[in-house]
């Protein structure tokens, strides 16, 4: 799996405490595609260097387990320097970026990437870039930040910081526009929208199916999420469907039959199937291979 598409396969990614052993040991244990290995805001201040040390220390032992290894870096050039010299190393898939709020910033973590990369033996190229953006600054330049770097793999909105900064109440309602306005960045530049409707703050877990469900109607792909429980909401919410999966398949051969008469449209129980309907089912079928 390329670098650019690393993160349309993730369902879930579950943020870990770099600073927590116990919860780092047990993380690979959740189920998560990916574990986010978090040195920015669950790290108090004077705990960086330690959790510098841990998470380092970790990625081996976690990188043998199922799930993608990605880590959060703090926000700070100097702090965001002191952490990839310490997590670079083999079995990193991807870095996350705190406070991506131009596009001048992934180019730079990026060229970081490139010099320890190239340093230490690695693969160049292969550790992806997700850029969260948190502020309405980094939301007006949602897309040049997109299209910033080809290292970039996803792209998600800090809600919280957000509708912080933004002075607003963090609900459904509030966090639409921009939640929308990160999706169509990403999917302009073939990144994966990573993300819920809502606050991870404003749900119940009776209320998690229907929102992630209607998430997915939105465009998003998978989400990040802060508790080890509702890891299984996303993984069978954003993962398409026996319905929808024998629904794409019908497609599929509806069309090639029609275009085997030389037709570029077919008919499908009273429907008018063209080209966007079989896009939409190719990316289905091709998140299921993803997956398996």
């Amino acid at each position: 799996m390329t670098v650019s598409n690393i993160a349309h396969a993730w369902r879930s990614l579950l943020y870990v405490p770099g600073n927590n052993e116990r919860f780092l040991s047990k993380a690979q244990s959740r189920g998560a595609d990916a574990l986010i290995l978090d040195l920015e805001d669950s790290v108090p201040d004077d705990r960086k260097s330690e959790a510098r040390k841990m998470v380092s220390d970790a990625i081996e032992p976690l990188a043998k387990g199922p799930s993608a290894l990605v880590v959060r870096i703090n926000g700070g050039v100097r702090a965001a320097v002191a952490d990839l010299e310490k997590v670079v190393r083999p079995g990193l898939s991807a870095v996350m970026i705190s406070k991506c709020e131009t596009p001048e910033k992934p180019a730079v973590i990026g060229e970081i990437l490139s010099d320890l990369e190239a340093e230490r033996g690695l693969p160049l190229g292969k550790i992806a870039l997700i850029a969260l953006v948190e502020t309405p600054g980094g939301l007006a330049d949602a897309s040049r930040i997109a299209h910033s770097d080809s290292r970039l793999a996803a792209m998600l909105l800090g809600s919280e910081d957000f509708a912080t900064a933004c002075r607003m109440d963090p609900s459904q309602d509030t966090l639409k526009l921009a939640k929308q306005s990160i999706i169509y960045a990403a999917r302009s530049a073939g990144l994966a929208p990573l993300g819920l409707l809502d606050t991870v703050a404003n749900f119940s877990e009776a209320d998690l199916v229907g929102l992630v469900e209607r998430s997915k109607q939105f465009g998003f792909s998978g989400s990040t999420c802060v508790h080890p429980r509702v890891v299984n909401a996303l993984n069978d919410g954003f993962q398409p469907s026996v319905e929808e999966i024998r629904e794409a398949q019908r497609i599929v051969a509806a069309m090639a039959e029609a275009n085997k008469k030389g037709r570029g449209a077919a008919s499908l129980d009273g429907r008018m199937i063209d080209a966007p309907l079989l896009k939409r089912a190719q990316d289905t079928l091709a998140q299921v291979s993803n997956a398996s």
